[in-house]
């Protein structure tokens, strides 16, 4: 079985070859995630390939983990402030291998999402509600759009530094927003990320308290549309990469070997690979 962690960050020190911007709590100037760090964590872990986010609108170290280690990466962009541009991602998409783009935000990105479809791309879409209203909406008139949920379709709100400096949301997980987010499963292109629990789970690893909404998303995608992730570097060292992805396993207890395998990897594999 051919395991996928379907969403890391990496990034370096932000410098002339590799840059990107600064945020001093989470990612300052000499703060990195490298790829050989990831890479040991996916060797411990027996995990063989991945989806690499930057976490700001640069794509040069993402490109370069791409081209360094042939077969084991795709790359997924970061859509930056401001209006999307057709032709920007165009040129983002040709330099640097992207397979799709990650908005926060669907105001006047109609054209974009259109691009997406087109070219059979991915839109990693992590917005609240009301950006989950603008999607459903997009999804209507575009129901061939490829579009990955991050963090089980969370909806952010305001958040702070944790005492690890991870970003911590101050709500959880809603029974609103699990409505919403099952509801999406009509729309047979849409996907969901099982990543991020650390940031708003009110349990700790495994977050036991986020098994209805586990639940919940299993029942309405079914393991052929669930992926795995880790959420590298957040979890790096507190609860640890392969525990995180081990309370993944927990959450969704109960699946057979089969439908196991689509979500540790089987489903990645055919989205990227």
């Amino acid at each position: 079985m051919t395991v996928v962690d379907a969403h890391a960050h990496v990034f370096a020190a932000a410098s002339e070859p590799f840059p990107r911007d600064v945020h001093e709590e989470f990612f300052p100037a000499d703060a990195e995630a490298t790829v050989e760090a990831l890479l040991a964590g996916m060797e411990q872990a027996g995990v063989d390939r991945a989806v690499l986010v930057p976490v700001t609108a640069h794509d040069e170290y993402v490109a370069w983990c791409v081209e360094q280690y042939p077969g084991r990466f795709a790359a997924i962009g970061v859509q930056g402030p401001g209006p999307a541009d057709v032709d920007v991602y165009r040129r983002r998409r040709e330099a640097a291998g992207l397979q799709g783009l990650r908005l926060f935000a669907l105001e006047e990105a109609f054209q974009l999402l259109e691009e997406l479809a087109t070219q059979g791309d991915k839109l990693w879409f992590y917005g609240g509600r009301e950006q989950m209203q603008l999607l459903e909406a997009a999804l209507e008139r575009l129901p061939e759009l490829t579009v990955v949920l991050n963090h089980l379709g969370f909806w952010p709100t305001a958040f702070h530094a944790d005492g690890h400096g991870r970003p911590r949301f101050d709500t959880t997980y809603s029974d609103e927003g699990l409505e919403a987010v099952a509801s999406l499963a009509r729309f047979p292109r849409v996907f969901v990320l099982c990543t991020g629990m650390y940031a708003f789970a009110a349990d700790p690893c495994p977050y036991d308290d986020l098994g209805p909404v586990a639940a919940g998303l299993l029942g309405a995608y079914g393991p052929e549309r669930l992926l795995l992730g880790s959420d590298f570097p957040w979890i790096r060292d507190v609860p640890g990469y392969g525990e995180t992805l081990a309370a993944v396993d927990s959450l969704l207890g109960g699946l057979d070997d089969a439908a196991r395998a689509r979500v540790r990897g089987e489903n990645a594999l055919e989205l990227f690979w």
